[in-house]
């Protein structure tokens, strides 16, 4: 096993003495720009982390929290990050929003940057396989908090909405309103929102006696970027390579953008929605209720989750312990089914 690095070490790369290296570690001095870049540069290459701040490598608290998200643009996320950021400046503390656009290699890059920037807490918006990299940055003192998803990592809080159980009612109003078969349109299944929205739907499927299908589930890489423009184009091809008695009745998308889309497919190549296909979404994007047909969607309620990650970020502060929360989603019926 490697020798655990000493303040020793890190001196001796650095190039400075040990309560130098104590100082900036504490905060307990002034010390020049230089002399601490060069300090935290051989930090990070020793990967030194003093026993007695494991948990946090600097007494003095950051007042700098990095939040990451898939897509500033998105609706969905703009909402919740700017409530979080309202919270945040009632107490002046400064938020670096960024989007890593779906990709782990850039995401792994914003972790570093942010680590280097001296943050002091990090909050992942959905992503995966990002397990080593958070482990990293507990290890290095960062508080991490996950929203829309869940881990179980040690130490680390979380925030998820319960994408299975509702998946039940939206299945049985498809059923009441008298839809043969129930389709799914989605993104690829790599995060835990989405792998539970899929899981919910093959649950709620049987219990409300549908056959599963699989030539009725639609899962496309395409849906990463762009959801609606792509979900129209897609919808479209798929309706033109299959007869009405080959595609489900209605279909549930993984989001409101993608249910957007296919809606916009749906009536342009002849169809009617809610009477030949009917069509539901989540997230109730503000759009989803000045469409026509308005759409009938889950709710997801950003602007709670946003306080609820401020309030997560605030106890992890003041040294409060983690927690792993739940909150509810409400079934938004409109007329697209």
């Amino acid at each position: 096993m490697r020798k655990r690095p000493t303040v020793k070490d890190v001196a001796e790369r650095a190039g400075v003495t040990i309560g130098t290296v104590s100082h900036v570690i504490n905060g307990t001095a002034p010390i020049s720009e230089q002399t601490m870049r060069r300090v935290r540069q051989a930090i990070k290459e020793l990967d030194y982390v003093p026993n007695s701040a494991a948990r946090n490598i600097r007494k003095k608290e950051s007042n700098l929290v990095g939040m990451l998200v898939p897509k500033i643009t998105n609706d969905f996320y703009s909402l919740m990050a700017s409530t979080f950021m309202d919270e945040a400046d009632k107490e002046n503390i400064m938020v670096m929003l960024i989007g890593y656009g779906y990709s782990r290699e850039r995401e792994e890059r914003v972790l570093h940057s942010l680590l280097e920037a001296d943050v002091g807490t990090v909050i992942i918006v959905n992503s995966f396989g990002d397990d080593d990299n958070i482990r990293y940055l507990v290890k290095r003192g960062i508080r991490v908090i996950l929203a829309d998803r869940r881990t179980s990592i040690r130490g680390v809080s979380s925030v998820e909405y319960d994408n299975k159980q509702v998946l039940f009612e939206v299945m049985e109003h498809l059923r009441k309103k008298g839809y043969g078969s129930v389709g799914y349109l989605s993104e690829p299944l790599t995060i835990n929102n989405l792998m539970d929205r899929f899981e919910g739907y093959r649950l709620a499927l049987e219990k409300n006696g549908y056959e599963y299908r699989e030539n009725h589930v639609f899962i496309s890489d395409a849906f990463h970027q762009n959801h609606m423009e792509n979900s129209y184009w897609y919808t479209k091809k798929m309706l033109r390579e299959h007869r009405r008695e080959e595609l489900p009745e209605a279909f549930i998308a993984s989001s409101d953008m993608i249910a957007i889309g296919a809606m916009r497919a749906i009536r342009e190549e002849g169809y009617e929605i809610p009477g030949d296909f009917g069509i539901a979404g989540f997230d109730d994007v503000e759009i989803s209720s000045y469409l026509q047909p308005a759409l009938t969607t889950v709710r997801q309620d950003r602007v709670l989750m946003g306080k609820e990650l401020w309030r997560l970020t605030k106890a992890g502060r003041e040294g409060m312990p983690v927690e792993k929360v739940h909150l509810p989603q409400e079934l938004i019926i409109r007329e697209s089914c």
